[in-house]
């Protein structure tokens, strides 16, 4: 699953310390791999199967960003790597400190 969210009206690049919240409902956050996606289609992942058996991932990351232009739809991706499980992204948001 994606969620997108379009930045707009930042000059430069993103931030060293760019901010992304996530709140991510699944059982078994251990099976999730979370991923940002920039503008150009880079790939930043923020979580890989960590978690175990905890559910939901309801937290901050900081991604070194500055090499990506800010504006333009930013994405964050959400594979379940297990099968019995469901979910959904509850909300996501970038943070330009």
């Amino acid at each position: 699953m994606t969620s997108s969210v379009t930045v707009s009206g930042i000059a430069g690049n993103a931030p060293s310390n760019l901010q992304v919240g996530v709140d991510i409902i699944h059982t078994w956050s251990g099976d999730l791999v979370v991923d940002l996606i920039a503008p150009d289609g880079s790939v930043y992942n923020l979580a890989n199967r960590v978690g175990g058996s905890a559910d939901n991932i309801q937290q901050t990351f900081t991604v070194n960003a500055s090499s990506e232009v800010a504006n333009g739809v930013w994405k964050l991706r959400v594979q379940d790597k297990a099968a019995a499980d469901t979910g959904y992204i509850n909300s996501f948001k970038l943070t330009f400190p």
